[in-house]
């Protein structure tokens, strides 16, 4: 039962109208239930986005579990869930991968669908909306931290959302599905691009990658009818202008980050890309900080291949922000096995080797949340 409460205890928990204490809340408009922690700690919202197909699963998963493993032991963070039961999924996700009992067994993480757990559907008068559910983590410093002592004014609820791809093509954000609209609030937007979705991609790769998804993609995009990728970029960018107020020749401040996927697919292409992480040690302890100069580098190459192969997408990123950079990554780390009974890609748990795929959110993070993560420059 929703109430607006009017009685109070001494501690003032709202006391509902059977005389019991209440300490779970709402949202007096939607009246969806909201996480406690929100109200006491300032959020930072970050917006994945993406093509169908492009990874976007593959990629959350596999950086929320790096993130739970290196936030603790380099950079002294304590990575949480705010709330199990928004992040229900994103755990299935990870045990599948990550804590599988059967590390051989060849297995898939599903595609996110238009409605679902991740949606919740709300009658607001005579019809129906549907909002997306974020996935909610909490960051606090840790003793060992610089800034543990400032841990109220530093500490962060980090809150992804995750669409289905189909979400981003023209015409689907609407007053009932306006699943989207988080992308006018975010500190920082992500755009995943997949090159095996791309024709010059998978033609510059030949003779250079043995991933299936780069040898046998073509017949099987055409099949599917694949959207291109710099349309739901473009997509993505009207509906931030439109629903930020900005102005179609206003450039937006917010960095944007282009997390180019399946780096093990492409690998080749950029032989001169080192798959060191790019953080180093902060002085003599273990405390880590991000190697700025590395990931400036590793963007330089990285954005021209882009500019010589899909310059579309760089132009249509450009027009849109002066705060561009281009991350590699690798969900996995290893190309995908066909399952011959269901005809589907599938991974083995033992196989994966994820490159760089925390990297996107670090970088988030020491940018757009002041005292959690440094970055240090070797130049300066």
């Amino acid at each position: 039962m929703r109430f607006l409460p009017s009685r109070f205890t001494y501690d003032g928990e709202a006391i509902d109208p059977e005389g019991q204490k209440t300490t779970r809340l709402a949202c007096p408009a939607c009246h969806l239930e909201i996480a406690r922690p929100l109200y006491q700690v300032a959020p930072v919202f970050f917006s994945i986005l993406g093509a169908p197909a492009s990874g976007k699963s593959y990629f959350l998963a596999s950086m929320s579990w790096q993130l739970r493993q290196l936030l603790p032991s380099r950079f002294s963070i304590a990575m949480t869930d705010t709330d199990p039961v928004s992040n229900a999924r994103l755990h299935e996700y990870e045990e599948q991968q990550f804590l599988n009992p059967d590390p051989d067994a060849l297995v898939s993480i599903a595609k996110t669908q238009l409605d679902g757990d991740l949606y919740d559907r709300v009658n607001m008068g005579s019809h129906v909306v549907s909002y997306p559910r974020p996935f909610l983590f909490t960051l606090q410093p840790m003793a060992s931290h610089p800034n543990h002592p400032k841990s109220n004014s530093v500490s962060r609820i980090m809150c992804l959302y995750d669409n289905a791809g189909e979400h981003f093509l023209p015409g689907s954000d609407s007053s009932t599905a306006p699943v989207t609209r988080h992308l006018a609030l975010s500190r920082m937007l992500f755009f995943l691009f997949d090159p095996t979705q791309d024709t010059r991609f998978r033609r510059a790769s030949e003779g250079k990658s043995t991933d299936p998804q780069m040898q046998n993609r073509a017949s099987r995009l055409a099949r599917e009818s694949v959207t291109r990728q710099d349309t739901i970029l473009l997509e993505a960018i009207q509906r931030v202008r439109r629903h930020a107020g900005l102005r179609d020749d206003q450039m937006d401040q917010r960095p944007l980050v282009i997390v180019v996927t399946k780096w093990d697919s492409w690998k080749d292409l950029l032989p001169g890309v080192s798959n060191e992480p790019p953080y180093r040690k902060a002085g003599n302890g273990a405390l880590h900080m991000l190697d700025g100069d590395r990931i400036r580098e590793v963007s330089q190459q990285v954005g021209d291949l882009l500019r010589r192969l899909t310059p579309e997408i760089v132009a249509a990123a450009e027009g849109f922000t002066n705060n561009l950079i281009f991350i590699p990554v690798s969900a996995t780390g290893c190309a995908p096995e066909h399952d011959a009974q269901t005809g589907a890609f599938g991974m083995r748990p033992n196989s994966l080797n994820p490159y760089w795929v925390e990297v996107p959110m670090l970088y988030a993070l020491s940018q757009g949340c002041t005292g959690l993560i440094g970055t240090a420059n070797r130049n300066k």
